[in-house]
C-alpha cells in the first residue's frame, strides 16, 4: 500500500499546449469548411454523394451479373459502405444519402478487395461449437436484412427503391424474401427475378402475384414456353403499362394476340424475340382490325428462320417507324446478306446494325445487288460462316466478304466507326486503297503489281471470281461502282473460325491521293469482351493492342505495346492505399 499511494501522489509532467489550428474560428465556432459544407443545396449534395457509390445510379434493365461489368475498378460493397458512413454525418446528410443509397439498390456476395480474404476466414470461424460447419450465405443474410429495413422503414426509403438486383443464386433459393422486398417497394421499375417466374412455374406463383398486385410501374418483363396465359394478360391494359422492355422466348400461341399484346404497350421501344419458328412476316403486315406496330428503338431477332427481309421493309414502311429505329440485330434468321440493304434503305436513323448467319452458297453475284449503303450506320457486326452442309472445297464465305468490302471503298458507309468480321484477313485487304491509274505505255505486268485489286490466294484473302472488285467480269453488277477507298479511319474486330480471340485493327484512309492506306495490326490476347452489344462500346473490347510499323520495303511488322498496368483485379475504392491497376448504346438496359 505504500507503494501505491507513493505511486499516486507523483507528480505530473506539464503537458504542452497545442496552439489553436487556423482552420477553427475563435470562441470555438466550428470550421469554415463545415459551415459552406452546411449551406449546400439538395440535389448537389446528391450529386456528390453519387460518386462516392457509383452503382446507385445502375438505371440499366440489366442483371446482376451482366450490369457488373461496367462498374469498373472498385468494389461496390466497399462503396456502399463509404455512402452509410455519409449518411451518419448530420440529419441532412442522412436525408439526401439515404435517397442515394436506396435509389439502385444491387446485392453482391463477395467484395472485390482484398477485404473479402480477411471477411471470407472471420466467417469460417464465427461458429465456435462447430468450425467445421458451412459459413452463411452472405448474398441470402443481406437481402434478409434488407427485407427487414424496408419492412420497418418510417423514412420514406423504400419509396425511393426503383432498381433491385440481386445474384442468380440468390434470387432462386430466396424468392420468400424477395417477395418481402417487393411488396413493401411499390415504385420498383425493375427487379432480377427468378427463370421460373417467366415459364409460370408454380413455385412462383407468390412472388409473381405480388408483382403484379404491388409493381404496376414495371418497365422490363421476360415471357417464356408455358406462360403463354400470362402474356395474354398484358392485352387488357391492367398490368404493367409502362414496360419498355419486352423478351419473348419458346413461345407458341397465336400471333393475333401477339399483335394485340405489342399493340397495348405505348411505352415499348425494345423487343427481342428468340426461338420463335411462328413469329413469321406475316406478323409486320397492316390490319384493321388489330392495333400497328409501335415504334420501336432496339430489334433483336435469334434464330427466327421465317423472318425475311420483306416482314422487316413492311415494318419500316411508317414514316414514325423508321425514325425511331436505331438497333437491328439478326441472328440466324431468314434474312440474307443480299437482302440487308433493303433494309438499309428504308431505316435512315439505324446506328447499330448486327448480322450473324451461316451460308451454304456463294453469294449471288449474277443479280443486281446493290452495295450497303447507309449514312447513319456507325457499328456494323457481319459474323458471316460456313455452314456444315456447304461445299468444304470452295471458300463459300469469300463472295460474302468480298461483297462488304467493296461496299467500304465505295464509300457507302461514310459513318461507320467499328467493324466486326469473322475474316482473320479482312483488315490487310483493306489497306491497299485504290491508286490513280496508271500511265499510258504501261506494262500489263507492272500495273498488276500496282493494281490494290489484284489479289492471289497467298497474298489475300479475296476469291478469284470476284464479281464486286472486278468491274471487267461478267458476272459484276452494273450498279456497283468503282472502289473509292475508305472515307475516314475505321477500326476492324476479326476472328477465324478456329480462333477464340479477337483481333483489333485500325485501317487509316490514304493522305494524299495515290498513296497506300495504313493499318495498325494488334495480337489478340483475351477471348472475352466482344460477345455482346455492350461490348461494341469498349474500344480495347478485351484485347491487347500492338504498333505495326514498316520494315522498310512495304511490308509491316507488328510491336507488341507495353500494358502499363492494365488489367488486374479491382481494387476498393477505400481503404487500400496500394496501387491501384489501370484501367454502349446497351442492349436491353
Amino acid at each position: 500500500m505504500k507503494w501505491f499511494k507513493k505511486k499516486k501522489s507523483r507528480t505530473l509532467e506539464p503537458v504542452e499546449v497545442l496552439p489553436r489550428s487556423n482552420s477553427l474560428a475563435p470562441h470555438g465556432t466550428p470550421p469554415v469548411s463545415s459551415q459552406l459544407l452546411a449551406k449546400l443545396p439538395g440535389p448537389l449534395l446528391e450529386r456528390i454523394f453519387s460518386f462516392v457509390c457509383p452503382h446507385t445510379q445502375d438505371e440499366t434493365y440489366e442483371s446482376c451479373e451482366q450490369s457488373a461489368v461496367d462498374v469498373g475498378d472498385t468494389c461496390m460493397l466497399c462503396d456502399l459502405r463509404d455512402l452509410a458512413h455519409c449518411a451518419q454525418v448530420s440529419r441532412k446528410w442522412r436525408v439526401h444519402a439515404s435517397n442515394v443509397q436506396y435509389h439502385s439498390i444491387r446485392i453482391d456476395a463477395v467484395h472485390y478487395c482484398p477485404l473479402e480474404e480477411i471477411l471470407a476466414e472471420r466467417r469460417k470461424r464465427r461458429s465456435r461449437m462447430n468450425r467445421n460447419a458451412e459459413p452463411e450465405d452472405t448474398a441470402q443474410a443481406r437481402l434478409k436484412l434488407l427485407c427487414r429495413t424496408l419492412g420497418n422503414d418510417q423514412g420514406g426509403f423504400a419509396l425511393n427503391v426503383q432498381f433491385l438486383k440481386t445474384p442468380y443464386m440468390t434470387r432462386e433459393t430466396c424468392k420468400p424474401d424477395l417477395a418481402r422486398a417487393v411488396h413493401v417497394t411499390p415504385n420498383l421499375r425493375y427487379v432480377d427475378l427468378p427463370e421460373g417466374l417467366f415459364t409460370d412455374d408454380p413455385s412462383c406463383h407468390a412472388l409473381k402475384a405480388e408483382i403484379q398486385a404491388r409493381c404496376p410501374d414495371l418497365r422490363k418483363m421476360c415471357y417464356m414456353g408455358g406462360a403463354e396465359k400470362s402474356l395474354e394478360m398484358l392485352a387488357s391494359g391492367r398490368i404493367w403499362t409502362n414496360l419498355e422492355v419486352l423478351e419473348l422466348s419458346r413461345l407458341n400461341m397465336d400471333p393475333t394476340i401477339l399483335r394485340m399484346v405489342l399493340g397495348s404497350l405505348p411505352q415499348l421501344h425494345a423487343l427481342k424475340v428468340s426461338d420463335m419458328k411462328a413469329f413469321d412476316d406475316d406478323l409486320f403486315k397492316y390490319s384493321d382490325n388489330l392495333p400497328p406496330w409501335p415504334p420501336l428503338a432496339e430489334l433483336i431477332f435469334e434464330n427466327t428462320p421465317n423472318l425475311t427481309a420483306e416482314g422487316l421493309i413492311a415494318y419500316l414502311f411508317r414514316s414514325d417507324t423508321q425514325d425511331s429505329l436505331k438497333t437491328l440485330s439478326l441472328t440466324t434468321t431468314g434474312v440474307h446478306p443480299s437482302t440487308l440493304q433493303r433494309i438499309l434503305s428504308v431505316a435512315p436513323a439505324l446506328q447499330h446494325l448486327s448480322l450473324i448467319d451461316t451460308v451454304s452458297t456463294s453469294f449471288p453475284g449474277n443479280q443486281n445487288v446493290q452495295p450497303l449503303n447507309s449514312t447513319s450506320l456507325k457499328i456494323f457486326h457481319y459474323e458471316i460462316t460456313s455452314a456444315t452442309s456447304a461445299n468444304i472445297y470452295t471458300s463459300t464465305t469469300a463472295s460474302y466478304y468480298d461483297y462488304l468490302r467493296s461496299s467500304l471503298l465505295s464509300g457507302g458507309l461514310p459513318k461507320l466507326k467499328e467493324l466486326y468480321v469473322r475474316d482473320p484477313d479482312f483488315a490487310d485487304s483493306l489497306i491497299d486503297l485504290a491508286l490513280p491509274p496508271p500511265p499510258f505505255g504501261h506494262s500489263p505486268s507492272a500495273s498488276q503489281d500496282r493494281n490494290p485489286f489484284h489479289h492471289n490466294q497467298t497474298s489475300r484473302p479475296l476469291s478469284s471470281n470476284n464479281p464486286f472488285l472486278s468491274p471487267s467480269s461478267p458476272n459484276s453488277p452494273s450498279s456497283l461502282p468503282s472502289p473509292r477507298g475508305l472515307p475516314s479511319s475505321l477500326a476492324v474486330y476479326s476472328k477465324g473460325l478456329e480462333e477464340m480471340e479477337w483481333n483489333f485493327s485500325r485501317v487509316q484512309p490514304p493522305t494524299l491521293p495515290g498513296r497506300r492506306g495504313s493499318a495498325t495490326t494488334p495480337r489478340p490476347v483475351s477471348s472475352y469482351g466482344l460477345e455482346n452489344l455492350r461490348a461494341w462500346k469498349d474500344e480495347r473490347g478485351g484485347v491487347r493492342k500492338s504498333v505495326v510499323v514498316g520494315n522498310g520495303w512495304g511490308g509491316f511488322l507488328a510491336v507488341p505495346v507495353d500494358g502499363g498496368g492494365a488489367g488486374g483485379r479491382p481494387s476498393s475504392s477505400a481503404g487500400e492505399r496500394g496501387k491501384k491497376s489501370g484501367s454502349s448504346y446497351d442492349m436491353f438496359r
